[in-house]
């Protein structure tokens, strides 16, 4: 078996030898979050997976849990074992015209009262206000657990890896970065695919904003036509996320002035608090709630795991990163980040960088702190010094090949600033890849 920690380009042909020397009961040439679970469940039931992806591991997941589903049995059960990737957040539900029936709902703040829940908000006439529970999720970060829990419980995974039928019940693979110029035999029982094409799509519109010094207790939802936006709170940014066709700066400006008009009249937002944009295409089956139903049938069918034994699996198998000891609650989370920060600190860590690693990587951080305390006399304390610790543990358990790769483990969504520990690409390639 491949040790985890040996997940890297390095041994890439030692893992190409290994998936030669085995029969696989299922072989995956995707690797999403379904996958990725079926097979992290597979293998604590006994059975031999491998995933080879052509490309890098796909993200599918929405990153957020919206309040309807965020009661989901399973969703809670797979958040207990990523409690610091599947995190628990409160939202403000802003209504321009009050229901009839709102004095009914439980959840309603009355005016009176915003002011203890956000001093900061400013309703307009006849608005209303409810208070909602969602999840946000660190999406491609879980994805990557879940596929570094797999590897540690012996499943077989590449990115970058070309597949070709070959013989009954073979696949043929070479590595798509030719390091290796051999091809590789791969037998197996069954090859899977559980790519659907069935949902509708649409594209969101997600933007990174500058704070402004603004500190929200919770995160925002309003409506601009008719449509739901969420302005979700992180570390160092917001992250507004709306549905829409239209990515022309007339209605990024309606966004924002809709945005501004929440707040007291010295808190607006423009394009120049902009960090970075994207237009995400979303299928309507990427939400989490679905993606767990769709697995759960797939595991009924090729694992014989019914329902409600899937719920109780999704607690059996072992995390790479989650070594919490009983640290489940978000308020508890947030003691332990600033108790790991307080350990870390002498390394010269920016507070919001710590938090953003240890959002990151779980326990894994530990690992780092160790590394950066012996690399302090190498590059002296500070963000530098966190910077290769983390290049350094991405490269070594990670299998980035590439920059892509790279910014992908660290959900970087090409936002600027130090606090995400964004090494350049010079320096990456003069480490790494050369």
């Amino acid at each position: 078996m491949v040790d985890s920690t040996a997940f890297s380009i390095e041994n890439r042909q030692k893992i190409l030898e290994e998936a030669t020397a085995n029969e696989f009961d299922f072989v995956f040439t995707h690797c999403g979050f379904k996958e990725a679970l079926f097979c992290l469940m597979a293998s604590n039931l006994g059975f031999r997976c491998a995933i080879f992806c052509e490309q890098d591991f796909e993200i599918e997941l929405h990153t957020v849990v919206d309040a309807k589903n965020a009661g989901s049995k399973s969703i809670i059960s797979l958040r207990e074992r990523f409690p610091h990737l599947i995190l628990p957040d409160e939202y403000l539900h802003i209504q321009k015209e009050k229901s009839r029936f709102a004095a009914l709902f439980s959840n309603r703040i009355k005016e009176k009262d915003l002011p203890r829940y956000e001093s900061a908000l400013k309703l307009a006439p006849g608005s209303s206000v409810n208070l909602e529970s969602e999840f946000k999720i660190n999406a491609n970060r879980l994805l990557m657990s879940m596929i570094k829990s797999a590897v540690a419980n012996g499943v077989i995974i590449l990115n970058h890896v070309k597949c070709e039928k070959g013989n009954d019940k073979e696949l043929v693979v070479s590595d798509g970065l030719q390091l290796i110029t051999e091809s590789y035999s791969v037998h197996y029982n069954k090859l899977l695919d559980f790519r659907s094409s069935d949902g509708e799509h649409k594209t969101e519109l997600h933007m990174c904003l500058d704070k402004k010094g603004l500190f929200l207790k919770r995160s925002l939802k309003f409506h601009v036509d008719n449509q739901v936006v969420r302005l979700i709170r992180y570390q160092d940014y917001f992250l507004l996320i709306s549905e829409s066709e239209d990515v022309g700066i007339d209605f990024v400006n309606v966004l924002l002035r809709e945005l501004s008009a929440l707040f007291e009249d010295e808190i607006s937002f423009n394009e120049n608090d902009i960090l970075s944009s994207q237009l995400m295409p979303v299928d309507s089956t990427s939400n989490l709630k679905d993606q767990l139903s769709a697995l759960e049938k797939e595991c009924k069918k090729h694992l014989n795991v019914s329902g409600s034994e899937f719920v109780e699996r999704l607690h059996k198998f072992s995390i790479v990163d989650s070594h919490f000891e009983g640290r489940k609650e978000i308020q508890e989370l947030i003691e332990f980040a600033d108790f790991k920060f307080d350990e870390a600190k002498q390394t010269g860590i920016h507070p919001i960088s710590f938090k953003n690693v240890f959002y990151r990587f779980g326990s894994e951080s530990d690992q780092l702190t160790e590394l950066a305390y012996e690399w302090r006399v190498k590059y002296g304390p500070g963000e530098k010094l966190w910077q290769n610790v983390q290049l350094w543990y991405l490269y070594n358990h990670e299998m980035i090949c590439s920059m892509n790769d790279y910014y992908a483990r660290i959900n970087s969504l090409n936002k600027p600033g130090i606090s995400n520990l964004t090494i350049d690409e010079e320096v990456m390639n003069k480490c790494l890849f050369v």
